[in-house]
């Protein structure tokens, strides 16, 4: 059965799909430590004490986001944090396991509702709760009934021409409620209709009709008497326990879909921020790289004398820089 989250569900994948371009921006890697220093206009040889070699071991940031758009948390692995990870590994598993019983139980119910209602286009009442030849009936009496008819169908075989005639022949001579072609192919729409239009197709269900009557271009308008419906009405406004047992099975099973495809919405939003959070694990993990690999600052006090025999007190400051690149 269709979901109208169905679109939702393709924005949020299409966002997934075009993530990792964003990942590889030129930007999106920066860190404060590579700033670009300009050399010394005169000859002087760098202290070793503020040169440090090339950084090794730095994560990719983008190969980072792509590990976890495709599966959430190995991004943060591939950082070096594992319990960053388990957030949205948790969430992943949950999310897929809860979608696949839910569709499961929709699924199951659909199957549980079709076969109450009977067959696609059910002729035999012992089939199924939904017998289609009395729902005809119905149809050919009121669009062949001058009172409710505009166009009033008139055929030499009455009811075995109308059950023939094509659904644009047919809503020709038919009023409202009659709005809706009981023999449409789409099987989904079928079983569809006969749960949700009560006034058009309530004289479908097996507990509206006398039984005892043939259901042939002779059979009165009382036969749906026993349904408490009005004769004098082209609409159905009898009672069906069948119907409304019927409609509520439908809606079991539709919000049964409807929780699968909101899981599957969480699954694709997971993607998404797991891919994001990855980047700033792997960000997080170069800049503790850079700043152990850099040290950290040195304060030395020290008395020298000068070519006077002067006695000079220094204070220096030593901080390390990245290596110029």
């Amino acid at each position: 059965m269709h979901s109208p989250n169905l679109n939702r569900i393709l924005t949020i994948l299409l966002v997934c799909l075009l993530l990792p371009s964003f990942a590889f921006a030129k930007g999106l890697g920066l860190s404060p430590h590579r700033a670009q220093f300009a050399a010394p206009s005169y000859d002087q040889a760098a202290a070793d004490e503020t040169t440090t070699p090339a950084l090794t071991g730095k994560k990719n940031i983008g190969r980072a986001v792509m590990f976890s758009l495709v599966v959430p948390g190995t991004g943060q692995i591939y950082a070096g944090s594992w319990l960053r990870a388990l957030p949205w590994l948790a969430i992943e598993v949950a999310g897929w396991a809860m979608f696949s019983t839910y569709h499961a139980q929709g699924n199951d119910k659909t199957s549980e509702f079709e076969k109450y209602a009977g067959p696609w286009q059910n002729h035999d009442s012992t089939a199924g709760h939904f017998n289609l030849d009395a729902y005809l009936l119905r149809e050919y009496q009121v669009a062949s009934n001058a009172q409710w008819s505009t166009n009033p169908y008139t055929s030499q075989n009455g009811l075995d021409d109308w059950v023939t005639e094509t659904w644009d022949e047919r809503i020709d001579h038919l009023p409202a409620p009659y709005t809706h072609d009981v023999l449409t192919a789409d099987i989904q729409q079928y079983y569809e209709m006969i749960g949700k239009y009560y006034e058009q197709f309530g004289y479908g269900w097996n507990d509206t009709y006398d039984h005892s009557v043939p259901l042939n271009s002779s059979a009165p308008e009382t036969i749906w008497g026993i349904s408490g419906d009005d004769v004098a009405t082209v609409k159905f406004d009898g009672q069906s326990a069948m119907f409304y047992l019927y409609r509520d099975m439908r809606g079991e099973a539709n919000d049964l879909l409807e929780k699968g495809n909101t899981m599957m919405e969480i699954v694709l939003v997971n993607h998404v921020l797991s891919a994001l959070d990855a980047a700033f694990a792997a960000r997080s993990y170069n800049r503790k790289l850079e700043a152990a690999t850099l040290g950290s600052m040195d304060l030395k006090y020290d008395v020298k004398t000068d070519r006077f025999g002067d006695q000079m007190r220094s204070l220096t400051l030593s901080v390390p820089l990245p290596t110029l690149r």
